[in-house]
C-alpha cells in the first residue's frame, strides 16, 4: 500500500500503533485462529479458548487496514490485482486445510471494489447495485455479509469523521460491535445448549474481536515499516505449514 495523505507526514502523531504494527498483531491473531482449526481436536480445551480468543482481533484489523490502503494507495487497479492474485493462490491450501468457502482476501477484495465504487459509482443506484452484487457473492467468503458491512461501515464512519490519519472511537468501535454482537448471540446459544466445549467459538468475537477497538483507535496513521509482500505471503504460507504439520503429527 503506497504512502500518501500524510501517513508518513511530520504532521501525523509518533504516538499509537502504526500500520506495521497493527499487521503483526493480525499475522498473529491469524496464526492462533488458523492453528485452533488445523489442530482441532488435538488441543487442550484451555489451548484451544485462548487460540480462538487471539484470533478473534485478526479481521477487525484486516478490514480496518484495507480501508486505509484504499485511501492511500497510489493506484487502486493495481491493489486490487495484487489481492486478486493471492486470493487464488491461497484458495489452494485454504481448501485444503481449513474449509470449502472462499478464502477471506476475497473478502477483502469484494469490500476494496465497494470502496471504489461508492467513490465513483455514476450514480447512488449504481452503487446499492453492486452492494447488493457484492453481498450475495461475499455469501459464498469467509466472513461473508458481515465482513463486507464492517468495511463499508469503516469508511462511512471515516468520512464522516473528516479525519485524516486516525478515526475516532466511535468509528472504529461502532463496526466492530456489529460483528461482536452478530457473533456472539449464537455463540451464546450454543454455550447455553452445549455447555463449556462451545466457549471457544463465543471467546472469539467477544474478546479477541472487542479487543480491536483499542488497537485501531490507538492507530496513527503511520505506515511504519513496509511490509505488503511479507503480508500477503504469510498467508497462503502459513496455512500450508499448519496443515503439513498436523498430518505429520496426525496421520
Amino acid at each position: 500500500m503506497a504512502a500518501g495523505n500524510g501517513r508518513n507526514s511530520d504532521t501525523a502523531s509518533a504516538k499509537g500503533l502504526s500500520s506495521f504494527v497493527l499487521k503483526v498483531v493480525a499475522i498473529m491473531g491469524m496464526t492462533c485462529n488458523h492453528a485452533a482449526y488445523v489442530f482441532a481436536g488435538h488441543l487442550p480445551f484451555v489451548g484451544e479458548c485462548v487460540l480462538f480468543a487471539v484470533g478473534g482481533v485478526t479481521f477487525p484489523v484486516m478490514a480496518y487496514l484495507l480501508v486505509e490502503g484504499y485511501r492511500h494507495t497510489s493506484n487502486v487497479k493495481r491493489y486490487a490485482l495484487r489481492l486478486a492474485a493471492f486470493a487464488a493462490v491461497s484458495q489452494i491450501p485454504y481448501a485444503l486445510y481449513l474449509a470449502s468457502n472462499a478464502n477471506v482476501l476475497f473478502t477483502l477484495l469484494i469490500g476494496l471494489g465497494l470502496l471504489y465504487l461508492d467513490d465513483h459509482a455514476s450514480s447512488r443506484a449504481w452503487y446499492g447495485s453492486g452492494v447488493v452484487a457484492g453481498t450475495l457473492v461475499s455469501l459464498v467468503c469467509d466472513w461473508g455479509f458481515l465482513g463486507i458491512v464492517m468495511i463499508v461501515l469503516f469508511k462511512y464512519l471515516q468520512d464522516q469523521d473528516g479525519r485524516q490519519g486516525r478515526a475516532s472511537l466511535g468509528a472504529v468501535a461502532l463496526p466492530v460491535l456489529v460483528a461482536v454482537v452478530s457473533l456472539s448471540v449464537p455463540a451464546l446459544g450454543e454455550v447455553a445448549l452445549s455447555g463449556l466445549p462451545a466457549l471457544p467459538a463465543l471467546l472469539y468475537p467477544l474478546v479477541g474481536c472487542s479487543a480491536s477497538i483499542p488497537l485501531l483507535a490507538a492507530y496513527n496513521g503511520r505506515r511504519g515499516k513496509p511490509m505488503k509482500w511479507f503480508f500477503y505471503a504469510y498467508y497462503p504460507l502459513h496455512i500450508a505449514v499448519l496443515g503439513i504439520a498436523a498430518q505429520l503429527l496426525f496421520p
